[in-house]
C-alpha cells in the first residue's frame, strides 16, 4: 500500500469545517457503552441453561469495549495534528471532578448510601483514584499526545506500519489466543489505538475510503463474536467452562473485536453528513454521560434500585425495559450534561480558560523544569 502523508497545515485548516460523521460514531458508542453496562451491572441471577433473555442480555454486552475503542480512535484521528490544550486537559478532568463531588454530595445528603471518609476524599481525587478507569486512562492518554504525535512525526510510513503490527502480534494477537495481557495495560492500549488513528490520519489511501467495504467487514467481524457467544453457550450447556467463556471475544483488546472498531470507525469516518448542529451538541455530552451513569456510587443504585434489571430477567418484557432504560439513561444524563455545559462551563470557567488558550503543554513543562 503507498504511503501518502496528508499536509498536516491543510488538516489544521479544515478543523472549523469538521463533519459530524465521527460525532455521530461517539454517540453511537456511548449507546453501545450504556448498553454494555445494562448488560454487565444488571446483577442478574443467571442460571447455566441457554434461553432468549440470557442471548438478549449477552447480545447487548457486546458494544462496551466496542465503543470505548472507537472513542479512542476518534481521540487519535483528531489530536495527531492537532496542538495539545492545556485548557482542553483542564476542561476534562474538571467535569470528571463535577460529577465525582456533586454525586457523591447528593448521596450523603440523601442518604442514598454509605459514604465514609475514604469514598469523600477518593471523590475529590477522582483520577488519582481511578473512579472511572476510562477518565483516569483517557487523561494519561491526553497528557501523552504530544510526545505520541513527535514519535508519529519522526517515523516513516514503513516504521509506522511495522511498529502497528509488532504492537498488534504483542497487543492483540498473543493476549486473543493465549488469555494474557503480557502485563501491559489500558494505557498501553490506548497508547495502541492512537498510534492506529495517527497512521490513518496521517496516511490517507484510497483503500480506507471504501464505506460500504467496511460496514460489511465490520458486520461479519460483528456476527463472528455473537455467533461465539452462542456457540459457547450451547457447548456450556455440557461442560461448564465453555459457558464461563462465553463472552471471550468481547474486550477490547481481542482480535475480533479490535477488527470490528477499525472497520466501524473506517465506515463512520467515510460518510458524508456535513456538519450537523444536533448531532455535534449531543456529541459534547457523550463524556457527561458516561461520568454520570457509571459513577461507582450511581452504578449500583441506577441498575439494581431504579432499573431493577434483575427483576426483568425471566420476563417476556426484558428487551422492552433494556431498549427503554437505555434510551432514557441517554437522554436524561444528555439534558443533566448540556445544563452543565451552558450554566457552569460556559459561564463559570469562560474567564478562567481564556488564559490557557495560547499556552502549549511544551510551555507549561519549560516554565516547570526552568524553576527546578
Amino acid at each position: 500500500m503507498e504511503c501518502k502523508e496528508i499536509n498536516p497545515e491543510n488538516s489544521v485548516m479544515k478543523k472549523q469545517e469538521r463533519n459530524s460523521n465521527l460525532e455521530l460514531l461517539r454517540i453511537v458508542s456511548i449507546i453501545m457503552i450504556i448498553s454494555h453496562h445494562y448488560a454487565v451491572h444488571g446483577g442478574w441471577t443467571i442460571t447455566n441453561e441457554l434461553s432468549l433473555n440470557r442471548v438478549i442480555i449477552q447480545f447487548l454486552s457486546l458494544g462496551g469495549k466496542l465503543g470505548v475503542n472507537c472513542f479512542v480512535l476518534i481521540t487519535g484521528y483528531f489530536m495527531v495534528n492537532s496542538i495539545f490544550s492545556v485548557k482542553k486537559l483542564l476542561k476534562i478532568m474538571r467535569q470528571v471532578f463535577f460529577y465525582s463531588v456533586t454525586i457523591m454530595i447528593l448521596f450523603k445528603l440523601f442518604k442514598i448510601s454509605d459514604i465514609g471518609i475514604s469514598e469523600i476524599i477518593e471523590s475529590f481525587f477522582p483520577i488519582i483514584f481511578y473512579k472511572y478507569w476510562f477518565a483516569t486512562t483517557y487523561v494519561l492518554l491526553y497528557i501523552l499526545t504530544p510526545y505520541l504525535n513527535k514519535f508519529i512525526n519522526s517515523l516513516t510510513c514503513k516504521e509506522h506500519k511495522q511498529l502497528l503490527i509488532v504492537l498488534t502480534i504483542l497487543l492483540s494477537a498473543i493476549p486473543t489466543f493465549t488469555n494474557t495481557s503480557l502485563g501491559t495495560g489500558n494505557v498501553m492500549w490506548f497508547v495502541f489505538l492512537y498510534l492506529i488513528a495517527g497512521y490513518l490520519r496521517k496516511y490517507p489511501h484510497s483503500f480506507f475510503d471504501r464505506k460500504k467495504f467496511f460496514f460489511l467487514m465490520f458486520a461479519i467481524g460483528y456476527i463472528f463474536i455473537f455467533s461465539s457467544v452462542i456457540i459457547l453457550d450451547v457447548l456450556g450447556l455440557r461442560i461448564d467452562i465453555f459457558s464461563t467463556y462465553a463472552t471471550y471475544f468481547i474486550e477490547m483488546n481481542e482480535l475480533p473485536l479490535l477488527f470490528c472498531s477499525i472497520t466501524l470507525f473506517l465506515y463512520f469516518k467515510n460518510i458524508d453528513i456535513g456538519s450537523n448542529k444536533i448531532i455535534n451538541r449531543i456529541s459534547a455530552t457523550t463524556f457527561g454521560i458516561y461520568l454520570i451513569h457509571d459513577n461507582d456510587l450511581m452504578r449500583n443504585y441506577l441498575w439494581n434500585n431504579i432499573a431493577q434489571n434483575n427483576s426483568y430477567y425471566y420476563s417476556h418484557w426484558l428487551f422492552l425495559h433494556a431498549i427503554i432504560t437505555i434510551l432514557l439513561i441517554f437522554i436524561v444524563c444528555m439534558i443533566i450534561d448540556y445544563i452543565r455545559i451552558v450554566f457552569i462551563e460556559k459561564t463559570l470557567f469562560s474567564l478562567v480558560d481564556n488564559k490557557w488558550n495560547d499556552i502549549s503543554w511544551f510551555e507549561v513543562c519549560k516554565k516547570y523544569t526552568d524553576k527546578h
